[in-house]
């Protein structure tokens, strides 16, 4: 819990940051279109900042106290669900935090992604998909050059959170 607790005061001063930018980039598609929804703007405000929470965890490098870049010592996967023997292996170790972060957090990490662009747009859930599978390679893509790592399986597992999303939301419109 303490972990997760880091990550979201991790995300804060990025998330408040940017609230002003999204505040003005609303203002001037208001002045144009003269099309008001407050219900429609409030979502797209939480996923908004969502999405900035994102980023901050995902981008932008870590540094160390020296103000060093903190480069990961595995940078690289390219070996499908690698991730799960490494869970594993830690779980018989008696390490469940690394099921808890890295498999359970990638895929609850993207479920927003399907829950408010299946919420907010009129995709189809295929379309919907394919966006978080490209914000989902983007961002692995990005970690390449800033001293992240990047895995092949927290595509596969993004993916599938975003899967989710938009069959939980599904779900949650029959009732």
């Amino acid at each position: 819990m303490k972990v997760i607790i880091s990550y979201i005061l991790n995300m804060m001063p990025y998330m408040l940051i940017s609230i002003p930018i999204f505040m003005l980039v609303r203002y001037l598609i208001y002045k144009k279109t003269k099309i008001f929804n407050l219900k429609r703007e409030i979502l797209l405000l939480i996923f908004y900042l969502f999405l900035v929470g994102l980023f901050s965890q995902t981008i932008i490098p870590k540094y160390d106290s020296n103000n060093n870049i903190i480069v990961s010592k595995v940078r690289l996967n390219l070996i499908p669900f690698k991730i799960i023997y490494d869970t594993i292996i830690e779980l018989k170790k008696g390490n469940i935090y690394y099921l808890i972060i890295s498999l359970l957090g990638n895929i609850v990490m993207f479920i927003p992604i399907g829950f408010f662009i299946k919420l907010l747009y009129r995709y189809n859930d295929k379309k919907i998909v394919l966006i978080g599978f490209l914000i989902s390679l983007s961002i692995e893509f990005i970690q390449i050059f800033t001293g992240r790592e990047t895995d092949i399986d927290d595509l596969i597992l993004n993916t599938l959170g975003v899967y989710i999303g938009v069959i939980f939301l599904k779900n949650i419109k029959k009732c």
